[in-house]
């Protein structure tokens, strides 16, 4: 039988279909996967089962989203991938991004803040030190980063274990017609900065303090809406394109499996399977008052094998001076 399509909105400055190359080829097993471009007026929207819009950096033209209006009012699902903010490391600085979708997804009761969420469970970035007369690269935590590992129980984040959001931003559901369910959320030390900010990446030493919020909503979906739709809105854009993840093939895992549920009327999505993709460290091990136990850890990881290589020596040493005091013994009788 012919798949269902599955549509990728292009034209705003969007990454290409290449540059989601995982989530395409874990896509295309179920789905015909096709770019869309919403000026193409003889494309008919109505033959996709969910369109999919990651990124947009161009501001959209007012007749997209009325096209968009129009496939939702009859029964069509989208998939919301958005930057509100852009992160750049290179001049350690952060920005507002306007494109217009934050101020339609608002027509829905989806506020996305222009502002960056930081998490004490945080991915890593590189930073140059200087050690006497040595440059080293050295892995800093970095809480524009955050690590979601904070699940809804939802078919859409089930098997999920870990999932990396460069900087994204907080949502809100303020709306009175749907019904909203947050999937991800930040976990219980975060808070947000506002955008414009700048990245102290080198000499800001981060404390518990600087994370007095908890599970702020990252990603959620609305449902129950006129005509049937579903809306997913995920407060990042950058997560489903191929290499962001790094070590976390849950992002791509947890985009695929939007756009399953989105597109299911089977039952299908509860037949994918599911791999372990990582085992996060357990979050008790995370904190500056938990340095006791990691040192603990690496002395452990560290100590143990030598001191087995050096029990196992003994043993050996003194079996064989057993054995040549046997063997004295016996050509002395």
């Amino acid at each position: 039988t012919d798949k269902p399509f599955v549509g990728i909105i292009q034209g705003h400055g969007e990454p290409a279909i290449a540059d989601l190359a995982q989530a395409r080829e874990a896509l295309s097993i179920l789905y015909t996967v096709m770019p869309v471009n919403l000026d193409d007026e003889e494309v008919d929207l109505s033959q996709f089962k969910t369109l999919a819009w990651v990124a947009p950096t161009d501001s959209i033209p007012e007749r997209h989203f009325n096209r968009l209006e129009e496939y939702m009012a009859n029964g069509g699902n989208l998939l919301v991938a958005i930057n509100r903010v852009n992160g750049d490391l290179q001049t350690q600085s952060g920005s507002v991004v306007n494109t217009g979708l934050e101020t339609w997804l608002k027509t829905k009761g989806i506020e996305v803040e222009p502002a960056f969420v930081i998490d004490n469970l945080a991915g890593n970035i590189t930073v140059q030190q200087k050690q006497g007369f040595f440059i080293v690269n050295t892995q800093v935590p970095f809480p524009f980063l955050p690590l979601v590992r904070n699940f809804a129980e939802h078919p859409i984040t089930k098997g999920l274990e870990q999932v990396l959001l460069p900087f994204a931003s907080p949502i809100n559901f303020t709306g009175t017609e749907g019904s909203f369910t947050p999937l991800i959320s930040a976990s219980a030390k975060c808070s947000q900065v506002q955008a414009p900010t700048y990245f102290d990446v080198i000499n800001k030493k981060w404390s518990e303090s600087d994370f007095p919020m908890s599970n702020l909503t990252l990603g959620g979906v609305l449902e129950s809406l006129p005509g049937g739709g579903r809306l997913i809105v995920f407060g990042d854009g950058d997560f489903p394109v191929s290499g962001q993840g790094g070590q976390t093939p849950d992002n791509v895992n947890l985009f695929v499996n939007s756009v399953d549920w989105l597109s299911d009327d089977t039952g299908l999505i509860e037949l994918r399977t599911k791999s372990i993709a990582s085992r996060p460290i357990d979050e008790a091990y995370l904190g500056d008052e938990a340095a006791g136990k990691r040192n603990t850890v690496k002395l452990l990881n560290f100590g143990l094998p030598i001191l087995l290589v050096i029990l196992y020596g003994i043993f050996r040493s003194r079996r064989r001076m057993n054995l040549r005091m046997k063997r004295m013994q016996e050509s002395y009788l």
